[in-house]
């Protein structure tokens, strides 16, 4: 029995959800300090872009400018962040009002950037991260490239947990997220453990985003799906996982799976346009199902005022 079709949706699904999966824990470690991030789509394209501009720009360094390019988007993921956690806490800017504007933003900066730089067709290919090793010998002599970032993508939830349940500013983090006002009682800076939570969930996020234009493709296009399915499918994900980061790994695979059933059957037509809404399909039906046994942090896109 040829087994080399699921292996192929494994590959393919597992590649699919890198960035759902290192975008949705870095929206875990925001939404448990009680901020709420609607703006994952700014967060994850804007640094795809810069992922994508650092990658040429020091293109003559080989190799090294892939990862050079991963750290200049995780750097500017963390600066989105602050920026939106510090109008949402400081300046007391609806969460929700600032997320959409952020993603307003994204998508004028970075076509006003492309066609300014590069090409509206979108930038020159770049140098890609190498992987660790490649799966060979399957049907139609496919070729699976497993990325570092897959390996990230699996390591993280665990330091995610044992950073939210081990380290003191994890518990703060999550102190504020349930009660801010008991929070502060006790002398924790709710604002300041806010913006530190969602800066860190803005340096996840821009790996997720650099993911798309330095290892799935070392470019970045004008074709704003290939960030806004893995920018709200993280969301979606952190919400059926139960802001529990293994479940919420769980739920990214299997997004990133239903993704990948068009392209592995190579189907089309009629059936090709039913498997290319299979992923929200799925999203939906297992927000449905999740939402009966959900418990999101108790002071979630609640605003909270110093007294």
């Amino acid at each position: 029995m040829d087994l080399s079709w699921l292996i192929l949706l494994a590959g393919f699904g597992l590649q699919n959800a890198i960035p759902i999966g290192l975008g949705a824990q870095g929206e875990l470690v925001t939404e448990k300090s009680g901020i709420l991030n609607i703006g994952l789509y700014a967060t994850m394209a804007i640094p795809a872009f810069v992922a994508a501009a650092t990658n040429i720009a020091l293109s003559s360094l080989g190799v090294a400018s892939a990862y050079g390019a991963l750290l200049a988007a995780m750097v500017t993921g963390a600066a989105l962040n602050f920026v939106f956690a510090y109008i949402a806490t400081k300046i007391h800017v609806d969460q929700v009002i600032a997320g959409i504007g952020l993603n307003i933003f994204a998508v004028g900066i970075t076509a006003v950037f492309l066609e300014r730089f590069y090409s509206v067709d979108g930038t020159p290919n770049g140098h890609q991260i190498p992987p660790l090793f490649s799966i060979t010998g399957l049907a139609q002599n496919v070729r699976i490239n497993v990325s570092p970032l897959m390996a990230a993508m699996f390591i993280l939830p665990v330091l995610v947990y044992l950073f939210l349940s081990r380290t003191k500013l994890g518990m703060h983090i999550r102190a504020v997220g349930e009660d801010p006002k008991a929070a502060e009682a006790a002398g924790v800076n709710v604002a300041w453990v806010r913006i530190v939570a969602t800066s860190i969930g803005g340096i996840l996020l821009g790996l997720g985003g650099a993911f798309l234009t330095v290892d799935f493709n070392p470019n970045f296009v004008p074709d704003y799906s290939q960030a806004i399915f893995p920018a709200f499918i993280a969301l979606a994900a952190v919400i059926a996982g139960g802001w529990k980061p293994g479940y919420v790994l769980a739920v990214s695979i299997l997004f990133g799976v239903t993704e990948a059933l068009r392209p592995v059957l190579a189907v089309s037509s009629v059936q090709g346009y039913l498997f290319s809404t299979l992923p929200y399909i799925v999203t939906v039906v297992v927000l449905g199902i999740a939402s009966k046994r959900l418990r999101p942090p108790a002071a979630l896109a609640v605003p909270f005022k110093k007294e």
